[in-house]
């Protein structure tokens, strides 16, 4: 069985080196947002951004394996139920990340190009973000985002605190000029929890329009 195994791992290498392997770069706009379990407050859309590099892997004539490097800003924006009349409370929370999603994707020729659709995992690592707090238009302050996994209440320890690790679902579907450059739009779902808190719960979500370009293979 070992050596089966082994055998099967060769020959996907040796295609993966002889295909015709291209690289490229992608950047574009996230729509962050978290589900959050708590009813003090109402969540919103955070614009955002991501960018990073790309790489292209056929694997037949019609499915490909796409890994990525990305940075990737996750978060959202919330607003207290209880802000009436002229006064009003809003946080906005900005969790940054290194992310590496690997999508498998079907392409179909279209026109000059090709469609592609797809799906696959993501793993992300917590590099930093910050929370801005502003009160009736005036900036409130400010607290850190630390990816420590301390399971501390941000009013004790004066900083927000996540867990540095985020497991994701991607769905996408996009289509591939002939030049090589790439048109976007997907979605991300979180899979793990983000906060350490036994009280709270984070799970990331986010949808994203990217534009991008695979090199040619000399």
């Amino acid at each position: 069985m070992r050596r089966n195994i082994l055998f099967i791992v060769a020959l996907l290498l040796t295609h993966v080196t002889t295909a015709q392997v291209r690289f490229g770069l992608k950047a574009g706009f996230v729509g962050a947002n978290m589900e959050l379990e708590t009813n003090s407050s109402r969540e919103y859309m955070l614009p955002a951004f991501q960018g990073g590099f790309l790489t292209d892997i056929p694997l037949t004539k019609w499915l490909a394996v796409q890994p990525a490097l990305l940075y990737s800003i996750k978060g959202y924006r919330t607003r207290p139920e209880a802000a009436t009349g002229n006064y009003y409370f809003v946080a906005v929370y900005r969790y940054n990340y290194l992310e590496l999603p690997v999508n498998f994707l079907y392409k179909i020729k279209a026109g000059e190009g090709r469609i592609f659709a797809g799906l696959g995992p993501s793993l992300a690592y917590g590099i930093g973000g910050k929370a801005s707090y502003i009160q009736n238009g005036t900036k409130a302050g400010t607290k850190k985002i630390r990816f420590d996994g301390d399971g501390k209440i941000e009013n004790e320890s004066g900083e927000i605190h996540a867990n540095p690790i985020d497991i994701a679902a991607n769905v996408l579907v996009g289509y591939e000029f002939t030049p090589g450059f790439i048109l976007s739009a997907g979605y991300t779902a979180g899979l793990l929890d983000v906060s350490p808190n036994e009280n709270t719960k984070r799970l990331d979500r986010s949808f994203n329009i990217s534009f991008g370009f695979l090199f040619p293979r000399k």
